[in-house]
């Protein structure tokens, strides 16, 4: 699902910092100040990473600064500062991977594999105001069979929304002994695209309009979204949504599922009686 196009801004990267991605981002890596993880490691084993200072006097002082962008995991860190260690360049360059550790966990993202989960642990920054990173590691579901271009897909915008207010929820306003045993069911999701996501730093932000708790079972929370990326949303979400008791939305789904599958047989009897030849089961 692509962005909206509008005209591309620039990064400003510095000369001394440079914005990492992951491999699958290869083709926004052909933008000056970009390099992939391989592309990196390759250049700091031929030698021509970092490249020469315009003083000589600077050449083994000067820090350089890794920042990263989307599609690296801490594998892929540890594969770099390996690699600089062993050319002698571990104290001169600088990678801050902080956000990789603060990944939201399982409990509150409702991911069961890691590389599933997009955002870090919420924030809060302000009254009933909160925001995560980004974190879209290579592995994610949604990138498994889709990439086009430079930019990032929409569903990923989509999915990390999903999970800040799942996360926020849980994190912020469920009571402690429903932590990890509610189940959400979306009443209303509403999605506009504004820009286009690019594999740079982003946050998720996520403000809750109201919440309330007409029974012990169950909460309702009215939220707004937007995936931001430097100061500019790309993405903005509205969502409605309830938090229930694991046993009664087990109960309900069950019943509700019952229904579907008659419904579904019903169906098939009647097409089968309309017109048999159709729905006739033939073998060779």
């Amino acid at each position: 699902m692509p962005m909206p196009l509008e005209t591309s801004k620039g990064t400003d990267a510095k000369p001394d910092t440079l914005f990492l991605v992951g491999d699958v981002f290869a083709e926004f890596a052909h933008h000056e100040g970009v390099l992939t993880v391989s592309r990196l490691a390759r250049r700091i084993r031929n030698g021509t990473f970092p490249e020469a200072p315009e003083a000589p006097e600077n050449a083994d002082t000067d820090e350089i600064r890794v920042t990263l962008g989307q599609g690296v995991s801490p594998f892929d860190v540890q594969f770099v500062r390996d690699t600089l260690a062993r050319r002698g360049l571990a104290d001169r360059v600088v990678i801050d991977d902080r956000t990789l550790h603060e990944r939201a966990g399982r409990e509150i993202a409702h991911k069961h594999r890691q590389e599933n989960v997009l955002i870090s642990r919420p924030r809060t920054v302000g009254a009933d105001r909160f925001e995560a990173d980004l974190l879209v590691d290579a592995g994610n579901e949604v990138m498994s069979d889709h990439l086009t271009g430079e930019h990032m897909q929409g569903m990923l915008a989509m999915e990390a929304g999903r999970q800040m207010f799942i996360a926020v929820a849980e994190q912020f306003y469920l009571p402690p002994e429903a932590v990890g045993n509610s189940y959400f069911v979306i009443d209303s999701f509403a999605t506009r695209y504004r820009n286009f996501l690019f594999p740079l730093p982003a946050v998720v932000r996520c403000d809750v309009l109201s919440h309330r708790s007409p029974h012990r079972t169950r909460t309702t929370f009215h939220c707004e979204i937007a995936v931001s990326q430097s100061g500019s949303d790309t993405a903005a979400m509205e969502v409605r949504f309830t938090a229930f008791d694991n046993h009664l939305s087990h109960a309900k789904e069950t019943r509700a599922a019952a229904h579907a599958l008659e419904a579904a047989t019903a169906l098939a009897a009647a097409t089968a009686a309309a017109d048999p030849a159709k729905t006739a089961v033939r073998t060779s």
